[in-house]
């Protein structure tokens, strides 16, 4: 009996890897039998929380037959970097947009192109993540896309924030150019200023 047993180092060796390897593929089996079937992966969960319904409906009341209103757009899908960054400047960029969502985004009927966005208070930030958020904010203001506020502590009526868009998106906007061409100051055309082609534009009623 004794005549089995391992002589040397390396037999001894090679017997304690075959006995780990065999309590590891145990261990993996019971793991799995102790786990039972595979269970459901996903669940349903909100798609608005209860601050950005409520927001949904007042743009709907005040708007939504003149604009279309789009949810939690991907802030890359509505910004790009522009060219002239430096290495260093372009990684903070893209690290300060990553991830980044506006709460909402409206756009003209017509042509889908963005005319303002709309972005909901959050108290619950940081004084470092606030300021970080609304330096992000004013960044996309410097594209020439206003960014209107909301408070959830204290909605508007639906006719004041109809106004409030309304003058908004009348205002001139400064777009920093990356040309170097300086600043221009567009004029924006709203749909009733549009050209006899564009019929099917809703017109704003002040």
């Amino acid at each position: 009996m004794t005549d089995m047993l391992p002589v040397s180092l390396l037999d001894w060796l090679m017997l304690s890897l075959v006995l780990l390897l065999i309590l590891l593929a145990l261990f993996v089996l019971l793991r799995r039998l102790w786990r039972g079937a595979p269970k459901q992966p996903y669940q349903q969960k909100l798609l608005f929380s209860p601050e950005s319904a409520a927001a949904l409906r007042l743009l709907d009341k005040a708007i939504g037959q003149q604009l279309r209103v789009f949810a939690a757009v991907s802030l890359s899908e509505l910004v790009e970097l522009t060219p002239q960054l430096k290495k260093a400047q372009r990684e903070q960029a893209l690290h300060d947009m990553y991830g980044e969502k506006l709460d909402f985004v409206l756009c003209s009927p017509l042509d889908l192109k963005a005319r303002a966005a709309v972005a909901l208070v959050d108290d619950s930030l940081s004084k470092t993540d606030g300021r970080q958020r609304q330096q992000l904010l004013q960044h996309i203001q410097d594209t020439g896309l206003p960014v209107i506020h909301l408070s959830p502590k204290e909605w508007p009526t639906p006719d004041s924030l109809r106004d409030e868009i309304l003058t908004t998106l009348k205002q001139p906007r400064a777009i920093i150019t990356p040309t170097g061409q300086g600043r221009v100051e567009p004029v924006l055309r709203l749909p009733d200023e549009e050209q006899a082609d564009a019929h099917d534009e809703p017109r704003f009623r002040l």
